[in-house]
């Protein structure tokens, strides 16, 4: 009850600040050890972090309403509400966390990590959570058959197949961003990994035409926030 409370007035002050981009900043224990290489990036905002090898991370332009999250495991996430945090000490336990402002602590449960169907859509969640800092990297995690090969002329271009192998090699897919099509070798020219709000394989791409021949990658972004 007095966690609970204690939360409630975090929650209350945040709601009464200015909406200003903050700097936060923390570091994540286990056993009292140091967890390097932990995935933390804000649910709304564009910002994500990787914990060194003390278990510190860094956030900008943070905002006081977004919520920050953490990948305790394939399983579970650890999240709360930023609000005047700006210096803070998360310490992972079996089944909750507890979240140290230098002031207070508090014991928190930790959320469930919803499963990624197969076939389905990649959220943005997904992507943060397993850390991956470029667009190539989750097609080539997530998008079954996605490989980087040399193509006929020398260019290193990021192929899905689509059962049947193109008498020309490797070819990229068509890259449709917010409903724009672009031809492009690499998505990572397009959007950044923290821009991503979805990403689905479209692998018949008939609709886009002999445009989708190699299959059609369809990214929607936060707020329309393609480069």
């Amino acid at each position: 009850m007095k966690a609970l409370k204690l939360l409630l007035i975090v929650m209350l002050v945040s709601v009464s600040l200015p909406s200003m981009a903050q700097e936060l900043k923390g570091v994540i224990l286990k056993n009292g050890k140091p967890q390097k290489n932990v995935s933390v990036w804000m649910k709304v905002g564009r910002s994500s972090a990787l914990t060194d090898k003390a278990g510190q991370f860094v956030l900008s332009n943070v905002m006081p309403d977004d919520t920050l999250q953490i990948s305790v495991s394939s399983k579970y996430d650890a999240k709360f509400l930023v609000g005047t945090l700006k210096d803070v000490t998360i310490t992972l336990d079996k089944e909750s966390f507890v979240l140290n402002d230098g002031t207070q602590e508090i014991q928190l449960p930790y959320s469930p990590v919803p499963q990624l169907k197969r076939g389905g859509a990649i959220t943005h969640d997904v992507i943060m959570r397993a850390g991956l800092k470029s667009v190539s990297d989750v097609i080539r995690r997530f998008v079954p058959g996605a490989q980087e090969a040399s193509s006929l002329t020398g260019e290193k271009v990021l192929s899905i197949a689509r059962g049947q192998n193109s008498m020309r090699g490797p070819e990229p897919p068509l890259y449709v961003v917010d409903g724009v099509p672009y031809e492009v070798s690499s998505p990572n020219d397009i959007v950044t990994v923290e821009d991503i709000a979805e990403l689905s394989v479209d692998r018949d791409g008939s609709a886009w035409g002999s445009r989708g021949a190699n299959v059609v990658v369809i990214i929607k972004t936060i707020g329309g926030n393609a480069k």
